[in-house]
């Protein structure tokens, strides 16, 4: 009786998860969590490293080339540089010596590879906590980053940042997710996911912008994966309204740019999580994300998670 039990809340539980659409609406389960990237202490990356970009390139003995931002939100955007890291394994990532290889106001760098190139998308600010752009830069060897050309301008009062570059291997386009806000507004705030597509990387800064979903609440930072038939959006959001706890919650649809709706068990990440890269590698759902260690002092290291 007890098995049969068992088999009959088992089924519902599946059922439950998986609505009229075939969609799934629970985020797949973490197996693995561990530290993978903090600061070298007085180096130019000390307690604040904060976003990991994940490519794998298999160059130069190495599978998988990692691109890492830092915090420094209320500091100068001299400050705001970019690092490489490399590794074999996802576990043991090896700093590039002639880091930082993006030296200034350069913030949530993002990376894909087409046709042998990197592409590099980033923020950029006018001044500390100001108006935000986000650029795209190219490299061959991805180290050296030049052509910079501007892929969503400036806005008076508007927040655009939080790139997030996405292959689409479903369709064969490039998605650039970004969010876009007026959080430093008195009134009128909004928080909005916006995306432009392209088949060609390259053409991304020409492309019209649209939105994915929005909200009158703290929403930003978005990535995108397509993992074992539907596609989840991650975002970052407060705990509450005291805004003093980050997490990390999910969205799914069985559509790349459209119809998300939030799963059932958010959040993903609750312990001042923020910042989340998703990625499907080796057909395993991995996550990186930004752990807080005092959100006080801005003092950040970076963390992966594996789905089940």
């Amino acid at each position: 009786m007890r098995t049969k039990k068992s088999f009959i809340a088992l089924s519902l539980f599946a059922a439950l998860s998986v609505n009229a659409f075939g969609q799934r609406n629970v985020y797949p389960q973490a197996t693995d969590d561990q530290l993978v990237i903090q600061g070298d202490k007085c180096g130019w990356d000390a307690g604040t490293v904060h976003t990991f970009s994940v490519v794998e390139a298999n160059k130069d003995g190495y599978k998988y080339w990692g691109y890492y931002g830092l915090d420094h939100y209320e500091n100068d955007v001299h400050l705001r540089k970019a690092g490489l890291v490399r590794s074999n394994n996802l576990l043991d990532w090896v700093k590039y010596e002639g880091n930082p290889i993006i030296a200034s106001n350069c913030r949530w760098p993002t990376v894909v590879m087409s046709n042998g190139k990197f592409y590099m998308f980033y923020a950029e600010y006018k001044g500390p906590n100001k108006d935000s752009r986000i650029m795209m830069a190219e490299s061959d060897n991805g180290i050296d980053f030049d052509n910079k050309r501007v892929v969503v301008p400036y806005a008076d009062g508007q927040q655009n940042q939080n790139p997030f570059i996405y292959f689409n291997k479903n369709d064969g386009f490039f998605y650039l997710f970004y969010y876009n806000g007026t959080e430093q507004a008195k009134s009128n705030q909004y928080w909005s996911v916006l995306v432009k597509k392209s088949k060609n990387v390259a053409d991304l800064p020409n492309q019209k912008p649209y939105t994915v979903v929005s909200s009158d609440k703290t929403l930003a930072a978005p990535s995108v994966a397509y993992y074992d038939g539907t596609y989840y959006l991650l975002v970052e959001e407060f705990s509450d309204d005291t805004h003093t706890k980050w997490v990390t919650n999910a969205f799914s649809s069985k559509e790349v740019d459209r119809g998300y709706k939030r799963v059932s068990n958010n959040p993903v990440l609750y312990k001042n999580d923020a910042c989340a890269f998703q990625y499907v590698l080796d057909n395993h759902l991995y996550v990186t994300y930004s752990h807080c260690i005092d959100l006080s002092k801005g003092q950040w290291v970076l963390r992966m998670m594996k789905a089940k």
